[in-house]
């Protein structure tokens, strides 16, 4: 199938769902930056294989805005694909959402793969549109095209223990429980590859150049929850987990984990690293407070083993 005629197969879908605009995101439900294969709807759709862009349909434009480390490389691989390059101002910055505003009508309705849209991103578009009587729809345009879509990784994970990270999961957990009380939360929800990888001392090969597993988890003061393919894990790493506190649950387990949340949780998400589908998923009289994962702070300050590992990382890379 070629690119135009995938756009043709999504304005269809979205005709049939009365949709005026569809964003596709270069996102994952993990909201990271480098995806693995399964994730890369961009790459998929237009051809563009920049690690930054999003892209954004409407029934007689399609664009992908994107910074000016991918102008010549977005102009060379959209070529002939339907899409335009839309040559975004300021890095990272959702210009596309100001675009939408002026473009669209009162009533006119803009759809996304909510598990691709970052919080803070939805909580922005249903801001800023909704002054203007614009909807938001959670659709899927993809998935039903896209033919031979790669399955999900599925490389073992192994975990590194306390000689080699410097510090225990079982401490670093007390340490976030810690900043849960200080904050007010009851829960904590991590969807972030790299905070997991460190707060469990879990490593993979999910994405290239990226030591990380597709997993999720969730922390109360009393219990740990990771949720990946336990394929990935033997299980004598799982007792190992289990030692530190941590009970493991299928990958696919975490949206009926959080549906079943008790009904007044107070939860702890980071905006920028928690996808907008799983906010939907709250007991309506749920809270959330929405602040930087504890992890990313605390993993920012490097212990004596980090600093020790890091110098012998810089040797090897020099040599």
């Amino acid at each position: 199938m070629t690119y135009p005629e995938k756009l043709t197969r999504i304005r269809k879908q979205m005709q049939a769902d009365n949709v005026q605009a569809y964003i596709i995101p270069s996102s994952d439900p993990h909201i990271s930056e480098y995806l693995p294969d399964h994730y890369k709807c961009i790459t998929f759709a237009s051809g563009f294989t920049g690690s930054a862009g999003t892209l954004v349909i409407t029934h007689d434009f399609a664009g992908l805005w994107t910074d000016f480390r991918y102008f010549e490389q977005a102009a060379e691989q959209l070529a002939g694909s339907g899409f335009e390059l839309v040559k975004q101002k300021v890095q990272h910055a959702p210009e596309y959402i100001e675009w939408l505003t002026n473009k669209l009508q009162k009533g006119d309705t803009v759809a996304s793969n909510e598990k691709l849209l970052p919080m803070l991103l939805g909580d922005m578009l249903i801001q800023k549109l909704s002054l203007k009587g614009i909807g938001i729809a959670d659709k899927d345009y993809l998935t039903s095209i896209w033919v031979d879509r790669p399955e999900l990784p599925n490389e073992t994970a192994f975990l590194i223990d306390e000689e080699q990270a410097g510090q225990t999961t079982k401490s670093k957990l007390t340490a976030v429980r810690e900043e849960l009380s200080i904050v007010g939360a009851d829960c904590h929800l991590i969807s972030s590859l790299d905070d997991i990888a460190w707060l469990f001392n879990i490593r993979g090969k999910d994405v290239n150049y990226n030591p990380v597993v597709l997993s999720f988890a969730m922390i109360t003061q009393d219990h740990a929850k990771l949720f990946i393919d336990q394929n990935k894990l033997t299980e004598s790493e799982k007792q190992v987990l289990l030692t530190s506190g941590v009970e493991v649950f299928g990958y696919d387990e975490i949206e009926s984990a959080i549906q079943h949340l008790p009904k007044n949780s107070v939860l702890l998400l980071d905006p920028k690293r928690t996808c907008y589908a799983f906010l939907q998923l709250l007991p309506p009289t749920a809270k959330v407070i929405r602040d930087t994962n504890p992890s990313t702070r605390f993993k920012s300050v490097k212990n004596d083993k980090e600093l020790a590992n890091t110098r012998t990382a810089m040797l090897k890379d020099g040599v």
